[in-house]
């Protein structure tokens, strides 16, 4: 009887095989697995490169968009200031009261010409006060420059005011520079009515 003999396949995990066609230490199985593992990095590295250009992109776009959109509005804030300022010189008097004000400037040719100013000087204090422009009147020359502090220096409000709104009342009869942190619209009107200037104090500063 004969004998037969069964021959296996030998398979790539046979330790034989690895050490025959891989090398006693496995060199190229771990040749194969750092080669794929280059590849799977590449392909990350590529879907990331293109991610970041698409943010770069849209945050482009989205800037430029921004700044178009900025520069309409300062173009059509230009136009109503100088429409604004037209409109005024032609208005313009000497004089003005409180009471007439109202029917002569619209609200918004005075808002269109109120300027704004951050706040330099150092105003001492943490209260509130108001004026009224007919004591403002009486107390500057025309075209002095009206602030926080030259209102102390001339008693016209108290040394621990540090916020001043300036209101409409009585007659203004000279142009001034006003420089206060609010005003009423008929206030910024008798000042503008008169050729002065309406500047709004911002980034306010408080000292005690």
């Amino acid at each position: 009887m004969s004998k037969i003999t069964l021959n296996r396949k030998k398979s790539t995990n046979d330790t034989y095989i690895k050490r025959k066609f891989y090398g006693s230490y496995g060199q190229r199985v771990e040749e194969e697995i750092e080669e794929l593992l280059e590849e799977v990095v590449e392909e990350k590295v590529e879907n990331l490169e293109e991610l970041e250009l698409k943010k770069e992109a849209a945050r482009k776009a989205a800037e430029e968009e921004a700044a178009k959109k900025a520069a309409e509005e300062e173009a059509a804030r230009k136009a109503a200031e100088e429409e604004a300022r037209r409109q005024m010189e032609e208005l313009q008097r000497t004089e003005v009261t409180a009471q007439e004000v109202k029917e002569i400037v619209s609200d918004e040719t005075a808002e269109a010409l109120i300027e704004t100013e951050e706040e330099t000087e150092k105003i001492y204090g943490n209260k509130k006060a108001i004026v009224n422009l007919d004591v403002i009147s009486r107390n500057y020359n025309a075209f002095d420059e009206v602030t926080v502090n030259s209102l102390k220096e001339k008693h016209l409000i108290e040394k621990n005011v540090c916020f001043v709104k300036v209101l409409a009342r009585g007659t203004l009869d000279k142009p001034l520079i006003v420089k206060a942190h609010d005003f009423s619209l008929d206030a910024a009107k008798m000042i503008e009515l008169t050729g002065g200037r309406v500047v709004m104090l911002t980034k306010r500063k408080y000292f005690n």
